[in-house]
């Protein structure tokens, strides 16, 4: 792993890299992962309920609920991050890490690269199982051979990981 020049940005801030990002999100899923199986087995009982005119009731009520976890998780997964990132740069699995998402120049973040960071890691990465593993794959080689320690969708969105500078 690049220690040198190249691993600082050039507004003066160190990169985040691959195991730090990894630890983030880690955070990251049990701050959300915990309410999402909360709200996942409060729904299961009702899902159960279908109408019994459906020829498999079983496989009705298992479509149901999975479509149902998976559009409530990626609204409410979209809700923390995007307004995360948006007003305070970072999630909370970044900031016990003190790291920061920044634009290439180090200016601070807008709504529509907020979005899309989102959309680039959650919505396509989650919707479509085999490509969840490529992207994450991908995105994880990116991370570790990159010299400023981009992601797929850190390249996409011109963003960055870095530490935040603590105050002199």
């Amino acid at each position: 792993m690049a220690t040198g020049p190249a691993a600082v940005s050039p507004f003066g801030c160190r990169y985040g890299g691959f195991w730090i990002r990894f630890g983030a999100r880690f955070i990251d899923g049990i701050v959300l992962g915990v309410p999402l199986l909360v709200l996942f087995y409060l729904l299961l009982p009702n899902v159960s309920r279908s109408p019994r005119e459906v020829p498999n009731p079983f496989l009705a009520a298992f479509a149901t609920i999975n479509v149902t976890y998976l559009l409530v998780s990626l609204l409410i997964s979209g809700c923390y991050e995007v307004m995360l990132l948006k007003h305070s740069g970072a999630t909370l699995g970044k900031m016990a890490f003190g790291l920061k998402v920044v634009r290439a120049d180090g200016g601070e973040l807008g709504w529509g690269v907020c979005l899309a960071r989102y959309f680039m890691w959650n919505v396509l990465s989650r919707s479509v199982p085999i490509l969840n593993f490529v992207i994450m794959l991908t995105s994880s080689i990116m991370v570790g051979t990159d010299a400023e320690k981009r992601a797929l969708h850190d390249r996409v969105c011109d963003t960055r990981v870095v530490y935040k500078q603590r105050a002199a």
